[in-house]
């Protein structure tokens, strides 16, 4: 179990989303099971707050229940993506349909699903030093997007095009989110721009700056502050600053779950 743990953990290019639906998927398929699931799984989360969420879901749970509880997490991360689409048609309402994404989220992809017949282009970057935005491209051309692989250094050039950036995070806490380093440069450009950017995360990956501590770990990722973007969780938008509070009281419910 430890050394499939290692594998599905140590992917560097499926996101942090990828990750926590390949563990869950593999504990509903009975690949993944033990009395010390959840602590395997814990040792492992490093900055990924999503696989601490299901650490803290499988703790003290029998052994005869764990394939129950990821049948559930699945559930939300379906019912969440679905959502997100919905969330994400409104948020694209006024603009040209064209997008720009940067490294592999497969929260964006997973709520672009139910979009795709209204998006005209998606830029996305190569996002260096990894370059997983070849794979996300490679993702989106599969089902059925059009894609325009970017240098990182031409973000500017798809936002004087009007795309919106749509991005993913690690995790979101009051103030900011976590994402791929050059994240904030490409919040900071489409501001400029007079672009509000559009932020997707899983309910999974939210929590407050208490329980987050003194992440991320790496140096490939990145605080960036939450102001003047557009929230996406699930069914629910938040415009930052406006809804501070009400992101805030989400915060410290799902911290309580």
């Amino acid at each position: 179990m430890i050394n499939l743990i290692d594998e599905l953990t140590n992917d560097p290019t499926s996101g942090a989303s990828g990750i926590y639906i390949k563990v869950l998927n593999h504990i509903v398929l009975g690949y993944l099971k033990g009395e010390d699931l959840a602590d395997q799984i814990r040792k492992k989360a490093g900055d990924m707050i999503s696989l601490n969420y299901l650490a803290n879901h499988l703790q003290d749970v029998p052994l005869f229940k764990q394939k129950e509880v990821a049948k559930e997490l699945q559930k939300q991360v379906r019912a969440d993506s679905s959502a997100a689409g919905i969330q994400l048609y409104k948020g694209l309402a006024n603009s040209k349909n064209t997008i720009l994404c940067h490294s592999n989220s497969g929260s964006v992809l997973r709520a672009l699903e139910h979009r795709k017949n209204r998006i005209e282009l998606v830029y996305q970057t190569q996002s260096k030093p990894g370059e997983e935005g070849k794979e996300s491209a490679k993702t989106f051309k599969e089902n059925g997007f059009k894609v325009k692989l970017i240098a990182d250094s031409r973000v500017s050039v798809a936002i004087k095009e009007g795309a919106v950036p749509i991005l993913g995070a690690d995790t979101v806490t009051q103030t900011y989110f976590v994402n791929k380093i050059g994240s904030a440069s490409i919040i900071e450009k489409a501001l400029e721009a007079g672009i509000t950017p559009l932020v997707v995360v899983g309910s999974e990956k939210m929590c407050t700056e208490k329980t987050y501590g003194d992440r991320p770990r790496s140096e490939l990722f990145e605080r960036v502050p939450l102001d003047k973007v557009r929230l996406v969780v699930g069914s629910s938008t938040y415009r930052m600053p406006r809804d501070r509070k009400r992101l805030w009281k989400a915060l410290e419910e799902t911290d309580k779950r």
